[in-house]
């Protein structure tokens, strides 16, 4: 399992897919946002170039999870790849839990990247605590998405998964506030972004920045939906075995 698990990736490290839409886009859009639209303090009084250092952190660890694991198990269907593995002695639910430790692992690079351009290039200063506790808090944030990625694997082929993660990943994170604060929507958008689970995801870290515990009612949130999207893949899964 941890060889295959190694093997998966640095599979996913070689990908073009992986470095454009999980690592570039989050990156380009922080300091194209950050350098040239800039903003005022939130209202919490975090810096504004802190909280979107966040909420990019978060959408790179949401890709790794969407595009890298659904688009991935669709193709690995399609050519045959699960079929070999249920001849090896991998069961099926380590070759799932494989998919999502790849998925927490790909996500380990964005957040780094992007809290060192929010340190080097927009100054950004926390507590050396902050820093520490906002990997995991990101990391665990996006996990919730590998679980939807697998049941979009399960459920499409090829290119249609391909499709159906990534308009997943584009509308779950921009209703979901992490393109603008979603306290600038509309108060009807705004009610939408606060029971999706990018919103709550996000608000794990944003709570670190304000310098809160980051578990809150919008934590039960979260929850809810990672146990929907994981009952979700376990079904697609069963359906497609």
């Amino acid at each position: 399992m941890i060889a295959y698990l190694r093997l998966e990736v640095l599979r996913a490290l070689r990908s073009g897919a992986y470095l454009i839409y999980t690592i570039v886009f989050p990156v380009a859009f922080y300091l194209l946002f950050t350098l040239i639209m800039r903003a005022g303090p939130m209202s919490d009084g975090t810096r504004y170039e802190a909280y979107f250092m966040v909420s990019m952190a978060l959408y790179g660890a949401i890709g790794a999870g969407l595009t890298s694991v659904g688009g991935r198990i669709a193709l690995e269907r399609t050519k045959g790849w699960t079929r070999q593995l249920a001849l090896s002695p991998m069961r099926s639910r380590d070759y799932v839990a494989v998919k999502v430790l790849t998925a927490a692992a790909l996500s380990v690079p964005v957040i780094l990247l992007i809290m060192l351009a929010g340190w080097l290039v927009n100054d950004v200063s926390l507590p050396w605590h902050t820093w520490l506790a906002l990997v995991p808090a990101l990391v665990a944030g996006g996990l919730p998405f590998a679980a939807l990625g697998i049941a979009i694997g399960y459920t499409f082929r090829d290119e249609v998964a391909q499709m159906a993660s990534l308009g997943s990943y584009f509308i779950l994170s921009m209703a979901g506030g992490l393109w603008m604060p979603a306290m600038v929507f509309p108060d009807w958008l705004e009610s939408i972004s606060h029971a999706l689970p990018t919103y709550r995801a996000g608000e794990l870290s944003w709570r670190l920045l304000a310098g809160d515990q980051p578990f809150s009612a919008g934590a039960a949130v979260l929850a809810a939906w990672t146990v929907a999207f994981v009952l979700l893949a376990a079904w697609r899964y069963r359906r497609a075995a």
